[in-house]
């Protein structure tokens, strides 16, 4: 069926090694069914149950009661970040491309990329060090649910995480081959104010990030300490309190104000509306 002198690979056992030989692979992490918590780490790697909710950590066949050993009821799957950008810092192409903002800012006030906004120039002056090597990455997050099979009837909701690293240049940014994906929040329900169980194993590796990785650079052909920051994220605004821990609902919906939310339960429509939200115009509000 394929042509002469063909690479395709022989087998799919031949695929996963030489995906594991380049190190393209990715974890799986098994979670409490509730998303209390996700067994790794010293304390949780070796649990059977979980110590919040006491959920089984493997299935359970509903008919027969039994569990079935090895097979995990809910599994995160993990894609590492930080050996990704190892790689991307190999090619000297990509490793020039990624100091491209430091000779791009706008000279005439306009804003045609990251790097000239209010966020970037901050973080500038608040860590002089890290923006003093222009292979510092700048991240910016993005998530939300979509349901994977199409069906409209179905409530099952998939959460992909995606990092977009803004020191490319902006037609190269948000190419889809440069969109890291690092995490899959399983189903069926949405993880809600529990996304931040998931988050954990991207927390520790962008923590790994601040602090400092070596890395080789093949386009100055040397090594250097790579720093990394997640300036934002980008999400709908009930993904915006999810991720954030602040309430976007009920009387008082604005993260922004708080208590002093303009809002106004309607006891015939049994529902709250807001009024007087832009009387003052609130320059924060837009930021």
């Amino acid at each position: 069926m394929l042509p002469q002198a063909n690479t395709f690979p022989e087998s799919l056992s031949i695929v996963k090694k030489t995906l594991k030989d380049f190190d393209l692979g990715y974890e799986k992490i098994d979670a409490c069914v509730n998303d209390c918590i996700l067994f790794r780490g010293k304390d949780y790697e070796n649990l059977e149950k979980c110590p919040t909710c006491d959920a089984s950590r493997y299935k359970i066949n509903p008919r027969t009661g039994k569990i079935k050993e090895g097979v995990a009821a809910k599994v995160l799957r993990y894609f590492p970040i930080i050996p990704r950008l190892q790689r991307m810092f190999l090619s000297a192409s990509v490793s020039e491309q990624l100091t491209w903002h430091s000779s791009h800012h706008s000279q005439d006030g306009k804003m045609r990329h990251p790097v000239d906004s209010v966020c970037w120039s901050s973080i500038d002056k608040k860590y002089p060090t890290f923006e003093s090597n222009p292979r510092s990455l700048r991240f910016g997050l993005a998530t939300d649910g979509f349901n994977q099979f199409s069906n409209l009837s179905s409530t099952h909701s998939l959460w992909p995480v995606i990092l977009v690293i803004y020191n490319l240049p902006p037609n190269v940014c948000i190419s889809s081959e440069n969109l890291m994906l690092s995490l899959l929040i399983p189903g069926p329900k949405q993880p809600g104010n529990d996304i931040d169980v998931y988050l954990q194993p991207l927390i520790d590796d962008l923590k790994l990030l601040w602090d400092g990785v070596d890395m080789y650079d093949a386009y100055s052909k040397a090594m250097f300490n790579l720093r990394g920051i997640l300036l934002w994220t980008i999400n709908d605004f009930p993904a915006y309190g999810n991720l954030s821990g602040l309430t976007n609902k009920g009387e008082f919906a604005c993260p922004v104000c708080g208590p002093e939310t303009c809002s106004y339960w309607l006891p015939l429509a049994l529902k709250t509306v807001y009024v007087d939200h832009r009387k003052d115009n609130l320059l924060e509000h837009n930021q």
